[in-house]
């Protein structure tokens, strides 16, 4: 019990991720709505009366947030190498509750809401880079992977409950069908910031900080264990060594991320990041009220509910997954089986979904559904919250905040890239536009199996020691469950000899 409420406090930072899903769900469901429509929207039917975007109004309505938490996760690195990783999530906070704002005041100009959904994306930019770095560092490593899964699992809740709103909104007259979704999203954004106003600053800024009574004390209160307990002192005393040895080489600069000591993880990260949004699961997300329109659902909303609700069960199951079986397995099946559900789903939709009179099939649309929850199922429980642990845990203290901002830097950057051209590639190729993303998720499969190297259960000290140990990729299971196992040993070996020391002292006093 004495670790429940650190735990707790522990996923207050995952709101970080709330608010992230909650911008993602809302904005695809608000671009269809029909007062957003009159006010933003550039096109008009006056046959059908109705309104439509053109592929660039709608690539910057939906995809301008990303230039924002582009801007966001690299500024995230030097006000957490000063400031410390509590701090910043505040201010970010702020940054975030103040975008919204400007979105929830805006009246006819498409310029100032996509001003502010990109402030708005300042705040979680630079908070998907803290939020996980900050988890990482002050959970116990036995854990985790897990607390680092709470961050992904709450983008996907978010994701959910910004359908739900939109759901019980999109039906209201006037601007309150779009305002009511975007004004809700203040509430995560104070959550985020009361939440974390509980909690402690990192253990290892606070060594960085020479603040060592303190670190230790949140190493108690995050274990459950007192301070006299061996396996806390062992552990402070190694995070004492190792961050004071490391900080004595000084911050490292942004050049030298690129230096023979740290390029492999650096480049690894990048990668990891990239194909997590090249997996092509913002595709359904953005744009998922419009792929499902022809597939013979009745409302696109109950489409976008049906792959949020998917999406939300699964990142529970990720948290298992991940804990279980490590980083590396659950990854490169992951991408298999999610190329081999876009190929299925790019086929059908190419050949099957539309008659040559026009008309939808809706058997065809049923297999597309169905393979796009068999998709969420996979990403959910694999690469949507491992991409962030990997991020989150690679990196020593001193290249941590520029690497974790340069790898999230290239999430962000790919998000944007796919959010604002996919209305183009749609127009042009259709559905063989999933064949682009099945492919891509091949070659994840392949980046994971030669250069990913398993993590599962090693503290961040043990995992830099990996990574310069020259152990190859495809044998870090192995070597990562004899370090756990060695370690086991040892602190039970020392557990023992001070219960021994204990007795023999207790006899000679009797």
């Amino acid at each position: 019990m004495a670790r429940v409420l650190p735990i707790v406090m522990l996923t207050f930072v995952s709101m970080a991720g709330w608010m992230l899903g909650a911008d993602t769900g809302a904005i695809g469901g608000l671009t269809n709505m029909r007062d957003f429509q009159e006010r933003f929207a550039d096109k008009y039917n006056a046959t059908t009366d109705t309104y439509s975007y053109s592929s660039v109004r709608q690539g910057l309505l939906v995809g301008m947030v990303n230039t924002g938490t582009f801007v966001g996760s690299l500024l995230s690195s030097p006000l957490a190498d000063q400031w410390g990783k509590r701090i910043c999530i505040l201010i970010w906070s702020v940054v975030y509750l103040s975008g919204i704002l400007v979105q929830l005041t805006t009246q006819r100009s498409w310029v100032q809401f996509m001003c502010g959904k990109i402030w708005t994306g300042l705040g979680f930019g630079a908070l998907s880079v803290i939020a996980p770095s900050y988890q990482s560092e002050t959970s116990p490593a036995n854990i985790r992977g897990a607390i680092v899964c709470t961050y992904q699992l709450f983008i996907t809740l978010g994701i959910l409950v910004g359908y739900a709103i939109n759901i019980g909104t999109h039906s209201i007259k006037g601007s309150n069908s779009w305002r009511i979704p975007i004004g809700i999203n203040l509430l995560w954004g104070v959550v985020c910031f009361a939440g974390t106003l509980c909690l402690p600053e990192s253990p290892r800024y606070l060594i960085s900080l020479g603040k060592k009574e303190e670190c230790l004390r949140v190493l108690c209160n995050t274990s459950g264990l007192p301070p006299e307990d061996s396996m806390i002192q062992k552990e402070f005393k190694e995070l004492d060594e190792t961050v004071t040895a490391e900080l004595q080489e000084g911050q490292a600069g942004w050049s030298e991320l690129l230096s023979s000591e740290i390029r492999y993880r650096t480049l690894l990260g990048v990668c990891v990041m990239a194909l997590q949004q090249l997996t092509g699961v913002n595709y359904y997300f953005y744009y998922g009220t419009e792929v499902f329109k022809g597939t013979g659902i009745s409302s696109p909303y109950v489409a976008a509910i049906i792959l949020g609700a998917v999406n939300s069960a699964c990142t529970f199951l990720g948290v298992v997954v991940l804990e279980k079986f490590g980083r590396r397995n659950p990854l490169i099946l992951g991408a298999a089986w999610q190329a081999a559900c876009y190929f299925v789903y790019a086929a059908v939709g190419d050949r099957a979904l539309y008659r040559k009179d026009g008309t939808s099939n809706h058997n065809a649309g049923t297999v597309m559904i169905i393979f796009s929850c068999l998709f969420i199922l996979s990403f959910a429980s694999t690469w949507a919250p491992a991409a962030w642990i990997i991020v989150g845990e690679s990196y020593p203290i001193r290249y941590r905040n520029k690497c974790s901002a340069v790898a999230t830097s290239a999430n962000w950057t790919l998000n944007f890239l796919i959010s604002f051209f996919t209305p183009f590639i749609t127009a042009s190729i259709g559905f063989k536009y999933g064949y682009v993303f099945a492919s891509c998720n091949v070659a994840a499969a392949f980046v994971i199996f030669f250069f990913a190297k398993e993590t599962k259960g090693l503290t961040l000290e043990e995992i830099n020691t990996l990574y310069t140990s020259g152990v190859k990729p495809w044998n870090s299971v192995a070597y990562a469950k004899s370090v756990v196992e060695k370690r086991m040993q040892e602190d039970n070996a020392l557990q023992n000899s001070i219960q021994v020391s204990t007795i023999s002292n207790d006899s000679k006093l009797v």
